[in-house]
């Protein structure tokens, strides 16, 4: 049995990221016990700079991406990967680490995992051996091919620019409490 999967959505800018931290504030108010990581984006000269994973569970956090190369850190398109931070991002997402969470999120899905990179593998591990509710935050322009590629069929998708954190909180909490 594949876990309910919850899509959080809108293109580049949209704020899927805001409104994800703050439909994670809320649903912590509902004691939902909450895993994963939130990536967030830090702005410089009017683009994005770098990111900093911070993991749900214990509120930890470090840089995972940035435009200012590093030795030792993997180039993909304008970024550098910091090698630490893929850890990071992997220990929180480990199958083994989430068996005491309601709700894994993960931002973002998109096209590093599309191109089998960042946290392809992971996802493919969750889908295998947990089933534990999910939100992912995907880009609107890559969602039916991220879906298509691990084979999801969301319960919903909140489009981040549109939609009320506190309708997606109420579904997620009635959803939740009806699947266990």
């Amino acid at each position: 049995m594949k876990p309910l999967i919850y899509i959080v959505t809108g293109e580049q800018g949209s704020g899927k990221t805001t409104f994800l931290k703050e439909v994670i504030l809320e649903l912590k108010k509902e004691k939902i016990r909450i895993g994963g990581i939130v990536a967030e984006g830090y702005w410089k000269n009017n683009q994005r700079d770098r990111f900093e994973l911070v993991n749900q569970s214990n509120g930890a956090r470090i840089v995972y991406c940035q435009r200012t190369p590093n030795e030792g850190w993997e180039n993909i398109r304008s970024f550098f990967i910091n090698p630490l931070g893929q850890s990071f991002g992997e220990e929180a997402l480990n199958p083994k680490n989430i068996r005491d969470i309601d709700l894994l999120v993960m931002d973002e899905i998109g096209p590093f995992e599309l191109q089998g990179k960042a946290w392809a593998g992971m996802i493919t591990l969750l889908l295998e051996e947990v089933n534990i509710p999910m939100v992912w935050v995907v880009r609107e322009s890559l969602v039916s091919e991220v879906l298509k590629k691990w084979g999801i069929e969301p319960v919903k998708q909140f489009l981040a620019n549109t939609s009320k954190v506190s309708e997606a909180v109420v579904f997620i909490v009635k959803s939740l409490k009806s699947y266990h």
